[in-house]
């Protein structure tokens, strides 16, 4: 009775180490999300969403989450170097904006799996 037992276990056991593997392994993505803050005279914040868009491809969520860094900081250097005041907070860039209600701007450097897109993770 023991041996079909054990049998079944490893069987199990067999059947699901590629499942876990293949998820370990599956590349990992860094999205830009750009969006902007305005806020009204009774201190209310107001969110628009401007976009999404795919940064770069890694193959593991750790050089996923390094890339994330290198892109924040990028973006922030390039920002202050055409001379606009911006604030860099890990992966999150603010930065004032000019010639729109808007006056805040922010880009967030997220990472996600490969297999997810968050545009449509974001809208449920």
């Amino acid at each position: 009775m023991r041996l079909p037992r054990r049998a079944s276990l490893l069987l199990l056991a067999l059947l699901l180490t590629p499942a876990a593997t293949a998820h370990a392994e599956s590349a990992w993505v860094v999205w830009k999300h750009s969006y902007e803050v305005w806020v009204d005279g009774n201190k209310n914040n107001h969110l628009r969403d401007v976009a999404w868009r795919k940064a770069s491809k890694t193959s593991t969520k750790s050089d996923c989450n390094d890339r994330a860094l290198s892109e924040a900081r990028a973006e922030y250097d390039t920002l202050t170097g055409k001379g606009v005041r911006a604030t860099l907070a890990g992966t999150d860039v603010g930065f004032d904006q000019r010639g729109t209600r808007f006056t805040h701007g922010y880009r967030r450097f997220e990472c996600w799996p490969d297999s997810v897109d968050p545009r449509r993770a974001k809208e449920r």
